[in-house]
C-alpha cells in the first residue's frame, strides 16, 4: 500500500468491500452488498473489521504493493525502508519465487524483481507467495481467488 499512497497518507475505501488504510492500520468495509447498505442506511460506516499491521504486516504489504502496482520491486528500497535483509528476511518466499521464475512469471536479480509481460495475468500468484496469512491457514481464501 505504500507504493500506492505514500508514507503517512491514508486511502478510505467506499464501496463494498473496499480497504481502507490509516496508518498501520486498516479496515475492510461488508462483503456484500446487502450488509453494506444496511450500515449505510442505519447512519453507521460500513466497516466490516479492523485490524493493527505488524512489522511485518507493513513490509509484506511494501513488497505487495509495489509488484501489484508496479510490476517489478527495488530489494534495495525495501532494505532501506524497513531495515532488514531482504534476502534472510524472505529466503523461503525466494525459493518459491525462483520456480515462477523458471516458469517466465518474473525475473530475479539481485537488487530487483520484475514481473515479465507473461506474469502480468498471474501477478497475484507471485504476491501470495509473500502473503503470511495465507501460509498460516492454507484452507482458508482470505484474498481474491486468482484467476
Amino acid at each position: 500500500a505504500d507504493a500506492l499512497v505514500g508514507e503517512g497518507r491514508m486511502v478510505i475505501g467506499l464501496g463494498v468491500s473496499a480497504i481502507s488504510r490509516v496508518g498501520a492500520s486498516f479496515a475492510q468495509n461488508h462483503r456484500t452488498l446487502e450488509s453494506w447498505s444496511k450500515s449505510i442506511d442505519d447512519g453507521e460506516l460500513p466497516v466490516m473489521r479492523g485490524l493493527d499491521m505488524t512489522a511485518d504486516d507493513s513490509v509484506r504489504s511494501a513488497v505487495i504493493g509495489a509488484l501489484m502496482c508496479h510490476f517489478e520491486l527495488s530489494i534495495e528500497a525495501i532494505e532501506s525502508s524497513y531495515a532488514i535483509d531482504f534476502k534472510q528476511y524472505f529466503a523461503p518466499e525466494l525459493a518459491e519465487l525462483q520456480e515462477l521464475a523458471d516458469a517466465g512469471l518474473l525475473t530475479i536479480e539481485p537488487d530487483w524483481i520484475g514481473i515479465t509481460p507473461r506474469g502480468r495475468l498471474l501477478v497475484r500468484a507471485v504476491c501470495m507467495v509473500f502473503d503470511r496469512y495465507l501460509r498460516l491457514d492454507s484452507e482458508t481464501v482470505r484474498y481474491s481467488k486468482v484467476v
